[in-house]
């Protein structure tokens, strides 16, 4: 009998309980108690860091654990959180708003597809992967797109009296998506802090911030994403001159 290799056992299982979360995020969605909604996928996104590093740490990459990890990301960061906003903001009434639902979902899964395929052909080649994404990862769209309902959790309801920007809002951040606009990729990336004290004491400050202040702490993480976009841009023009 062969024995279970829990080194690439557990990272899977990791994956499946962040689609677990994305799952629950569609029920919760669907009984209108959008906060859980909301927590489910947050969750489902710390998973989705977790496997990826555990399986880079121990060296339990597999072909099995990529396709696992990129259907988790499609229900949890593509069709939950579309799933999500059409039920709270546009209140399954709104035609643009379901419009932009489901323009979301559909660049989502194309963003993963064309992420995939990239993976392959670096692999195919032997090169490693580039240390940027191109697009904005799936995991940080959903979030982005779940901001105005997060502003509805402060007590700042606007998005509910200005759907059709609501709506623009959210086809706009599908476009980034399967944008060229290169991105950090913080999976490749080395990390700047290199004392690992530091880097936990910092950790759990964040941790500690986001538990009493979430849902603030939540925009204010996703306002410091998109300043570093034109970083992005510029780090990568800096790379190809280098190469060239």
């Amino acid at each position: 009998m062969k024995k279970i290799d829990f080194k690439v056992l557990l990272p899977n299982v990791i994956t499946l309980s962040g689609l677990c979360f994305g799952l629950s995020s569609i029920r919760f969605s669907l009984e209108a108690d959008f906060n859980l909604a909301v927590l489910c996928i947050l969750i489902a996104g710390i998973c989705d860091v977790l496997d990826g590093m555990l399986a880079r740490h121990l060296q339990s990459e597999s072909d099995l654990g990529a396709q696992l990890d990129s259907l988790s990301d499609f229900l949890s960061f593509g069709i939950a959180p579309g799933i999500l906003v059409y039920m709270s903001i546009f209140n399954q009434s709104s035609g643009i708003g379901a419009f932009a639902c489901l323009i979301f979902i559909i660049f989502s899964c194309l963003r993963l597809a064309l992420y995939n395929v990239k993976l392959e052909s670096s692999k195919a080649n032997n090169t490693e992967p580039d240390s940027f994404f191109t697009g904005i990862p799936t995991p940080v769209g959903a979030i982005l797109i779940l901001l105005p309902l997060t502003h509805s959790f402060m007590g700042y309801s606007w998005a509910f009296d200005n759907l059709n920007f609501v709506a623009g809002y959210i086809i706009l951040i599908s476009g980034l998506l399967t944008s060229r606009i290169p991105t950090f990729s913080i999976k490749r990336r080395k990390l700047l802090i290199k004392s690992r004290l530091v880097f936990l004491i910092l950790f759990f400050l964040i941790a500690l911030s986001i538990i009493n202040f979430i849902w603030l702490s939540i925009n204010v993480l996703a306002i410091i994403y998109l300043l570093t976009i034109p970083f992005s841009i510029l780090a990568w023009y800096s790379n190809l001159n280098k190469i060239n």
